[in-house]
């Protein structure tokens, strides 16, 4: 044991004397280094330096005890002391710069790796990597870069922390190409794990790779049996517009989780701008033949039902879906107005409203337009009125909390309330619109100005009272609309609006001149053109004040059907037919209403009232006398058909 010590003592004295002339700096107490492009001299000095083994492993070996015991000082000593008895080894030399390296010492660490790199012995993939991590530290970039991949060639890219930590020296220097490389491999082995599986899909977008994003998600997918990756994939191949992929992966859906609902929602994206009968019939698959349950499938089925007029399956199907979309309010919003149309075009104005008030119910307030439109439906006129009068109260005096301060965000505020007090005093006209219409519904001759113009019976009390009040919501309705047209004097929707009720006004300059600022609006395209020529025109040929305006009335007429690609619309056909009438041009026009399809329009008064006489005009009496009587089948009071007929059994 004696023997032992001393000699312990003589190696520690021994690692003493080499570090005793140090100065202050621990960095500057290491023995002088060669610079890095000594590389091949450092080495060669290395092979003749004495070897002395024993006090190589007896150091060695102490080491390790050393740093069992913590004590980091003495084994770093002795680290040394055995690197420099065994100045050959690869595996002391990097150990020693390994010591440097924690320690700070950049320079001697740099000076020892390079030295320990020149030596012979099995290279390791940790012994690269410690190279890179101190090049990383000096700065030296390229060289950083060399040798994280040689340790990874070394390691076969199986070390996960190596591959980590080169990752971090790619994010550094921003190299994303190699950044994906090596995600790639990184990847399968954290099990894809979120953090580094967003990273990389917004890698590959930045570099240009979407369609990479779709393979992604798909590995990722199958290597967790998570589908939320399955859904992600989905989206990836939705956005691409690689659609019949998208659907193939819907196809496979038959269960009912927040991930197959994404999907299902997804795959009706894939449908888009398509006809809505594929779309039903995909839904119904997945709803009869695959089982899938969710409420969105149950909603869209619904939707897509009554769009296609299968309304008895889709009440079934939104009054089971309408209260369990629960993380789309909207959509359980809309599933309910949905239902509140259903009911009132079955007459069921109660239920309609119900529907209309659980709507407003699930958007937290925000669905009163609908329902004072609901209300009015139900010709709850009062009602609507009411809650309208209170919301444009509401709108028309809000301002802003005081701690608004910001002016930017004080004039988007302000605009947001603007907007929203326009909403209210539109649907404020849309209800005065409907109770105008029901009120003249009432009335026994509907259209007033033909009627004063062909000099008919005066209106009974009853009517003339229902024809005022009317003419009175009309005229309110306006007045709503003007002011929204101040701030908002684009809109061409809101001057046709305009244009036809100031028809009905019988204001016709007035409405001449909006359906002039219509046609010359660079909005145009915004409306369906046909309807807005087609209707214009055919006022103008029906009110027959002058020749010049049935002509030019006509003219609109042809440049609406000229505007249509494809089958003639039967409407569109009546009011060329009734121009050429007007313009004394009867055979032909006789020729042009026959295109007409007279089973769509048996039951249309101003159709027959048209044809019959048309067909008088053009020699056709026997044919005028016998649509004439089916006229009067449906309005036994028309007068066209009254004077015709007035004499003949």
């Amino acid at each position: 044991m004696k023997s032992v010590a001393k000699f312990l003592v003589a190696v520690m004295c021994a690692a003493l004397a080499a570090c005793s002339s140090a100065p202050a700096k621990k960095a500057e107490a290491l023995p002088a280094s060669p610079a890095p492009a000594g590389e091949s001299s450092v080495a060669a000095d290395s092979m003749t330096q004495k070897q002395d083994l024993d006090l190589a492993h007896f150091a060695f070996i102490n080491a390790l005890d050393m740093d069992r015991r913590g004590l980091r000082a003495e084994a770093d000593s002795l680290w040394y002391v055995a690197s420099q008895a065994d100045p050959k080894s690869r595996f002391l030399a990097f150990a020693v710069a390994q010591r440097f390296f924690d320690a700070g010492m950049d320079s001697a660490a740099v000076a020892m790796a390079q030295r320990a790199n020149q030596l012979p012995g099995k290279h390791l993939a940790s012994q690269y990597e410690f190279m890179a991590k101190v090049y990383v530290r000096e700065g030296i970039a390229d060289s950083a870069r060399k040798y994280f991949v040689l340790a990874l060639d070394s390691s076969k890219s199986q070390d996960m922390t190596l591959l980590y930590d080169y990752s971090l020296f790619l994010e550094a220097v921003q190299d994303k190409e190699e950044l994906v490389r090596v995600y790639e491999i990184l990847l399968p082995q954290t099990n894809y794990i979120k953090s580094l599986l967003n990273r990389q899909m917004g890698l590959l977008v930045e570099t240009g790779k979407d369609s990479l994003v779709v393979d992604l998600f798909y590995k990722a997918y199958e290597a967790t049996g998570e589908r939320e990756y399955l859904a992600k994939s989905m989206h990836a191949l939705v956005l691409q517009k690689r659609y019949v992929e998208a659907r193939a992966i819907a196809d496979t859906i038959t269960g009912s989780t927040e991930h197959d609902a994404m999907m299902i929602e997804l795959a009706l994206l894939t449908f888009v701008n398509g006809p809505r009968e594929p779309v039903l019939e995909f839904l119904k698959k997945k709803y009869y033949t695959d089982g899938v349950r969710v409420p969105e499938l149950v909603y869209h089925l619904g939707l897509n039902e009554y769009m296609l007029h299968e309304i008895d399956s889709a009440k079934v199907h939104l009054e089971s879906a309408h209260l369990k979309l629960v993380n789309d309010k909207e959509a359980g919003a809309q599933a309910s107005r949905t239902l509140s149309a259903i009911a009132f075009g079955r007459g069921q104005n109660k239920e309609g409203v119900r529907y209309a008030e659980q709507a407003d119910s699930l958007l937290q307030g925000e669905g009163k337009v609908f329902l004072a439109l609901a209300l009015g439906t139900a010709k709850e006129f009062n009602k609507a009125y009411a809650l309208l009068d209170s919301m444009l109260g509401v709108w028309s005096n809000w301002r802003p909390m005081e701690a608004v301060v910001d002016s930017a965000q004080l004039n988007k505020l302000m605009a947001a309330a603007k907007a929203k007090h326009r909403r209210f005093q539109r649907a404020y006209a849309d209800v005065l619109m409907i109770q105008a219409r029901d009120l003249e519904g009432k009335t026994v001759f509907t259209n007033f100005f033909k009627d004063f113009t062909a000099g008919k019976p005066k209106e009974s009390l009853k009517d003339s009272l229902n024809r005022a009040a009317a003419r009175e919501a009309r005229t309110k309705a306006e007045l709503f609309w003007e002011s929204i047209l101040a701030e908002e004097p684009d809109d061409v929707e809101l001057r046709f609006t305009m244009a036809r009720n100031l028809e009905r006004l019988g204001r016709i300059d007035e409405m001449l001149a909006m359906f002039e600022a219509i046609l010359k609006s660079p909005q145009l395209q915004k409306l369906d053109y046909p309807e807005v020529a087609n209707y214009y025109g055919y006022t103008l040929i029906n009110l027959n004040r002058n020749k010049a305006e049935v002509e030019y009335g006509y003219s609109l007429v042809l440049k609406a059907l000229d505007a249509i690609k494809g089958d003639k619309p039967d409407a569109i056909i009546d009011s060329k037919a009734w121009g050429l009438y007007r313009l004394g041009r009867f055979q032909e026009a006789l020729e042009v209403i026959m295109q007409v399809n007279p089973e769509k329009f048996k039951d249309d008064e101003e159709y027959l009232e048209h044809l019959g006489a048309i067909q008088a005009a053009a020699g056709k009496k026997t044919e005028a006398a016998e649509t004439y009587r089916k006229l009067l089948k449906l309005k036994p009071k028309n007068p066209a058909a009254l004077e015709f007929l007035k004499g003949k059994k």
